[in-house]
């Protein structure tokens, strides 16, 4: 178990005095590394027949068809890239280093390792929530480190990433869950604010703190034995 108050802390230290960079890459991978929910166009036919009506769906299904298809292929192929690098991002900055906002897209210089990484979590984690819902969460809490390791170590498979993320996280997956729940206040408050406090503040502040969760739980797992140097191509300690 990690002392979440304690990274929770460290965090808002990290941040103190320079949050102009990580406020902007919070805002810039809310906007492009997901995709909102899109609301179809809404029609309203008083007094038609219904054969305008059939005309009208078979004119308006392929365009949103065409639209899920963009929307899919904008998650798979850029999307993920830059979630990956803007948690890359946050793990610099908790370490204490100052990069510019521009290297929240260097992934695109990776960009077979973050896109195959990305690609196959989701994959994994859709056919997961085939299941069931919980163990689709269960699963999405053991995957969650690998953006981090795939960041830190490109030249990994994805398979084997996603591998070594389940391993780290193993006993931590509870923990995880409960650093999520921790922030339910601040998002109720954020909401108040029409999310302008979750882009100033909340955001940074999380993405900040879960990068400290994933340098503790790495650490715990190569103090441990669960994971290796080797296995992320280094050295043998």
């Amino acid at each position: 178990m990690f002392n979440r108050p304690y990274i929770k802390q460290l965090a808002k230290g990290r941040m103190s005095g320079r949050m102009g960079n990580a406020i902007a890459a919070g805002l810039l991978a809310m906007l492009l590394g997901g995709l909102g929910s899109a609301n179809a166009p809404k029609f309203n036919f008083k007094d038609k027949s219904d054969s305008l009506h059939s005309d009208i769906v078979f004119v308006v299904l392929p365009i949103i068809f065409t639209i899920g298809l963009f929307a899919v292929a904008y998650f798979i192929l850029v999307g993920n890239v830059i979630h990956i690098g803007a948690r890359g991002w946050f793990l610099r900055y908790w370490r204490g280093e100052y990069p510019p906002v521009g290297e929240l897209f260097a992934g695109f210089r990776v960009y077979s390792s973050f896109v195959t990484t990305g690609l196959l979590r989701s994959v994994y984690l859709f056919l997961w929530y085939l299941l069931f819902v919980i163990p689709g969460i269960v699963m999405s809490y053991a995957y969650s480190m690998a953006d981090y390791i795939v960041y830190e170590y490109p030249h990994i498979p994805a398979a084997h990433v996603l591998e070594l993320s389940k391993r780290m996280t193993y006993g931590h997956k509870a923990d995880l869950f409960v650093f999520d729940l921790s922030y339910m206040g601040w998002m109720i408050v954020s909401a108040f604010t029409c999310g302008i406090l979750g882009i100033a503040y909340v955001n940074p502040y999380m993405f900040t703190a879960h990068a400290g969760i994933y340098e503790y739980i790495k650490d715990d797992a190569l103090r441990r034995g669960i994971v290796r140097p080797e296995d992320f191509g280094l050295s043998p300690m």
